[in-house]
């Protein structure tokens, strides 16, 4: 038997969607069917890890091909079902006796993907022992179409794919550490968890934590839904800090009015750096209408203690909520602006996740619309529409000084993963190169063109069809580069429309983005060695990004005022302006692009 594992990344220009790829369910499935002699470590494995992190759709076909496994397991997450899915039709379509299953969130009963036959199989729920009924009918190649526990399994029976080995820990990726399941109450946007809280095996998490601490890991991780429910919270937290001999960066979800002065000298002694926390509106009619609460008091109480040790408290805010308007959302803003939290607040619209019970009557949460592909978020509800949420997430922003989304940024780095990340196209053969052999594109390729070479650019925007015909889920960054004037806005569209994939969750995810520039997916830039063209282009072509490329010396103080990208090359600037780059930029470093000089010359 051979099985092959895939779970594919948040796609973004960044790399950190590589970063955070840890496919913890799948190995602790695998793990668990070892454990349970269904299957021994030479029956799967994972997709090579730098081609599910950083290649492109065709790179994954071509690896899963090559595997020619029995089953193909997808992970499917609001992220990545709709790549998956195309890779999975894709596949399918040419490995006639290669089967296809998927587990994770977003198989849920009433979700499309029950109609879409695009798998021979689905689990829903806790996937570990409905696996293990797949894997038995696998054997007589008689798969049924759902697979679900016919009770949640007790996770005291299960393996930690760390400590089993089916999970290595990777340098540069979080730990991910699960030491509880369930909860005893979910929030009505979220998709229902399994009864709870159930517990792991107490010394398992002291004993992962032990081994990311001798292996040099950098952060771990808790995924429970909530650390604080745990009725040992104080003693758990000890046996994390005698583990945790490195000082191994740790996270978790919990509620912050819960602690004291005790459990927060243990929190640091653990190594405790940030704390996730629900905390969703001061509208206390919102928080009801959805199943939550909020104690604001012991709320900022408890975050004051915190912070007294260096831990960060980062709160979870939704828009949209049933009876939240745009009065009491700004509320929510004053009282995060109030206790001195809201730089550090995630915030996010409703999403109408799968399985939810909103999801099964929205009408009756008040919701009119929300997107029906990822991420699920709420457009309009009785109480708000979408420009009072456009609103509210500029008020947000201006009143911290921070920015919504991070911006995308194009990337001059040749390759990631050993896949081409960035292609200068006014290299003779350089287009070709990518069109015979797609398999060698990254998930995000940057593409460097002459913006005063017409025929080149419509030869691009020509070739985009068959670029994105093998890699439709590929996002592209474009730079013209041009010191003689700026790119017509018909060039720009010409290309924006020629790559631009609208349905791209990388796409939707940005669709309350407070951005004139209309496409995300696409993004394109003006590269510039003009101080003149950069400040005309800053101030009339919306349409575009700006990127200057740095020379000898910092540009004049109205260009820096307006903030454009800087490229710099950090190998050929002196030091002394690598510091004054540093230090202009210290609170927007996302706009600094390493790169080459003589790129733009």
């Amino acid at each position: 038997m051979r099985i092959l594992c895939i779970q594919l990344p948040k796609q973004d220009t960044s790399g950190d969607g590589a970063r955070e790829n840890v496919p913890l369910t799948a190995s602790r499935m695998m793990a668990y069917a070892e454990s349970s002699s269904a299957l021994t470590r030479d029956d799967w494995a994972f997709i090579d890890r730098n081609v599910a992190d950083h290649g492109g759709d065709a790179a994954i076909a071509a690896a899963a091909m090559a595997d020619e496994p029995e089953l193909i397991l997808f992970s499917l997450f609001d992220y990545n079902l709709e790549r998956s899915l195309w890779l999975a039709r894709r596949l399918r379509a040419v490995m006639p006796a290669t089967h296809f299953a998927a587990f994770g969130p977003e198989i849920a009963q009433g979700m499309p993907i029950f109609k879409a036959q695009t798998f021979d199989a689905l689990i829903e729920g806790e996937p570990e022992t409905p696996f293990l009924e797949l894997l038995s009918d696998l054997s007589a190649r008689s798969l049924k179409p759902r697979y679900v526990a016919s009770a949640p399994v007790d996770p005291a029976i299960l393996p930690d794919p760390y400590l089993s080995g089916a999970l290595p820990m990777i340098p540069g990726k979080p730990v991910l550490i699960e030491s509880a399941r369930g909860s005893p109450s979910t929030p009505a946007f979220s998709s229902r968890y399994a009864p709870g809280p159930r517990y792991f095996q107490r010394d398992v998490a002291p004993r992962v934590l032990r081994l990311a601490s001798d292996r040099g890991a950098d952060e771990a991780r808790f995924v429970d839904a909530a650390l604080d429910r745990r009725p040992d919270f104080k003693g758990f937290v000890k046996s994390l800090a005698a583990a945790n001999e490195s000082g191994v960066a740790l996270v978790a979800r919990f509620d912050p009015s819960v602690v004291d002065d005790e459990a927060v000298k243990l929190l640091a002694d653990a190594a405790f750096v940030a704390v996730q926390a629900d905390l969703g509106s001061v509208n206390a009619k919102a928080l009801e209408a959805v199943g939550m609460s909020l104690d604001r008091d012991g709320l900022e109480r408890g975050s004051r203690l915190l912070w007294t040790q260096g831990i960060i408290v980062k709160p979870d805010v939704y828009l949209g909520l049933p009876r939240d308007g745009y009065d009491s959302t700004i509320d929510t803003f004053d009282f995060l602006g109030m206790i001195g939290m809201g730089q550090d607040a995630e915030l996010r619209p409703m999403p109408v996740s799968p399985g939810s019970a909103i999801r099964a009557d929205s009408a009756a949460f008040g919701v009119k619309e929300y997107l029906e592909r990822p991420p699920y978020w709420v457009v309009e509800t009785d109480w708000m529409d979408e420009d009072d949420l456009l609103d509210a997430i500029a008020d947000f922003e201006e009143s911290f000084d921070v920015a919504w989304g991070a911006p995308v940024a194009p990337d001059f780095t040749p390759s990631r993963g050993g896949f081409v990340s960035f292609a200068d196209l006014r290299a003779a053969g350089s287009l070709d190169a990518l069109l015979v052999a797609p398999e060698r594109l990254s998930s995000s390729v940057t593409l460097l063109l002459d913006a005063d070479d017409p025929e080149r650019v419509a030869r691009v925007v020509r070739a985009a069809k068959d670029l994105r015909k093998e890699n439709p889920y590929c996002l592209w960054q474009i730079a013209l580069l041009s010191d003689a004037g700026i790119p017509p806005a018909a060039m720009v569209e010409r290309l924006s429309d020629a790559f631009s994939m609208p349905e791209h969750y990388f796409e939707l995810s940005r669709l309350y983005a407070l951005d004139p520039q209309p496409d995300f997916q696409v993004r394109i830039f003006f590269a510039t060695a003009s101080e003149a063209l950069a400040l005309v282009a800053m101030r009339d072509r919306q349409d575009l990004e700006t990127l200057f490329a740095l020379g000898d010396a910092l540009p004049g103080a109205r260009l820096l005022e307006s903030m454009p990208f800087l490229a710099f090359d950090r190998e050929a600037a002196p030091f002394e302006l690598l510091y004054d780059v540093m230090s202009a930029y210290r609170d927007y470093p996302d706009l600094l692009v390493e790169a080459p000089r003589s790129l733009f010359r």
